[in-house]
């Protein structure tokens, strides 16, 4: 029997590493990657003679003489690595895609491998970006592209995939500039093919792909039709009552939100919510976080009667899946705390804060930036009942804790120390008012 019926096929390497990935097993996937490109570049070889014959063996040697050290952020000393960024250093000739002969030229058997090595490109471009490898992620979705671009067309299907797995490879590197390029060429792509061959669903995600993006960086304007749009086409394939639903709703509940346009969010959270309880239940993850948000939503229109019962809801939600001492419960308790005292509910409101500032400091340590905020929520508390000894307590305190973690310098300082100054300002203005003079007790 030959070495090529032998050996274990590229495509069933290929397979395990896409369900070593979905099970988060990423070595395992990055191994099983690396079997499978070993494997479809030799079977290529095979096919078209010696032309990439040298290229299989000396890849083959490098990867299965090294161990995989990209999960501990080692670079490989050669090997994959190196040989993806000769691909990709080459990709103006262009690259890997070079070597591929056009479609028409190849037989449906050299097609068929061409084919899996852009979905290996591919999937190692997704595992690299997830280990948080970006140099070679990018290296690898450039391939990807290229290679899809080569056999299908730039305006291709698999070009817009390849080029949304790209935008994602820049926006995980901090290149926003140049991520909305390449998602909007996708976009168009798929709204071409949802013109020809109906495939609503597949339009619907790239919508909300890039509505994701533009919302992220502030774009309201622009993601808000698209977050619209993907809603309205997923309720025609589905129906408005269909689980999957839940996401979409709470995507355009979260922008209005952060519009401003309170009236339009709530009835999306709480559709939202209901959806997600019909799925999932009510102590569901997804289902805590839109209640979260629309708990908010009510509290930022002083509908306090509203926001309450479902901080309540929520931190029993949170202290039954993360337990009582989460940072989690740590923050529906500042929350639920913060209800109460906008209410001026203080005595409600003074142990619930106080509960926070101790499942914080088991956190994250007695001097963590976050307990100087949780202790600026108890002054200004006791600020407000005219409590002054224990507010310049808290305040000091506070101070103490930003500043050793923090610096002078940083703005969050520079904010308690304001609010400080107020303090003490309202204190002598206190004494002088009982006939007293008293000594400034702190100068900005």
């Amino acid at each position: 029997m030959d070495a090529a019926k032998e050996s274990i096929s590229w495509e069933t390497y290929l397979t395990a590493g896409v369900k070593a990935y979905d099970l988060s097993r990423l070595e395992d996937a990055e191994k099983l990657f690396q079997k499978a490109l070993i494997e479809a570049r030799r079977e290529l070889a095979r096919l078209r003679g010696d032309e990439m014959d040298g290229v299989v063996v000396a890849v083959s040697e490098e990867l299965e003489s090294s161990s995989p050290q990209v999960a501990s952020g080692k670079k490989h000393s050669g090997g994959l690595a190196q040989a993806s960024a000769e691909d990709d250093e080459q990709s103006a000739k262009p690259g890997l895609a070079r070597r591929v002969k056009a479609p028409s030229d190849n037989s449906p058997e050299q097609m068929r491998v061409e084919d899996g090595l852009a979905q290996i490109f591919a999937g190692m471009a997704e595992l690299y970006r997830v280990m948080g490898n970006l140099k070679e992620a990018e290296s690898f979705a450039k391939q990807a592209l290229a290679l899809c671009e080569s056999m299908y067309g730039a305006d291709s299907m698999r070009a817009a995939q390849c080029l949304t797995k790209l935008g994602a490879v820049y926006r995980a590197q901090g290149r926003y500039s140049s991520v909305e390029p390449l998602l909007r060429r996708a976009l168009t792509i798929y709204e071409n093919e949802d013109l020809d061959h109906g495939e609503p669903l597949e339009l619907a995600q790239m919508l909300e792909t890039l509505a994701d993006f533009l919302r992220a960086h502030g774009k309201y304007a622009q993601a808000e039709p698209l977050f619209q749009r993907a809603l309205a086409k997923r309720e025609a394939c589905l129906g408005a009552e269909h689980p999957s639903i839940g996401n979409n709703l709470y995507n355009l509940a979260m922008l209005y939100h952060a519009e401003g346009k309170y009236e339009q969010a709530e009835p999306l959270y709480e559709r939202a919510v209901r959806l997600f309880e019909e799925e999932w239940g009510p102590e569901h993850p997804s289902t805590a976080q839109t209640l979260s948000n629309l708990a908010l939503l009510f509290h930022v229109q002083c509908k306090y009667d509203q926001a309450e019962p479902l901080y309540k809801t929520l931190l029993e939600i949170r202290q039954k899946d993360w337990g009582p001492k989460h940072m989690h419960v740590a923050e529906v308790l500042n929350s639920l705390a913060e209800v109460y005292h906008d209410q001026g509910k203080f005595s409600e409101a003074e142990p619930l804060y106080w509960r926070a500032v101790e499942i914080i400091q088991e956190n994250m340590g007695h001097e963590h930036p976050t307990v100087a905020k949780a202790l600026r929520r108890l002054a200004q508390l006791f600020e407000e009942q005219e409590n002054f000894d224990e507010a310049d307590r808290l305040y000091r305190w506070g101070l103490d804790v930003s500043e050793k973690s923090l610096g002078a310098e940083h703005p969050e300082v520079a904010e308690l120390v304001s609010r400080y100054a107020a303090l003490q300002r309202k204190i002598i203005a206190e004494d002088d008012d009982d006939g007293e003079t008293t000594e400034i007790l702190w100068r900005d």
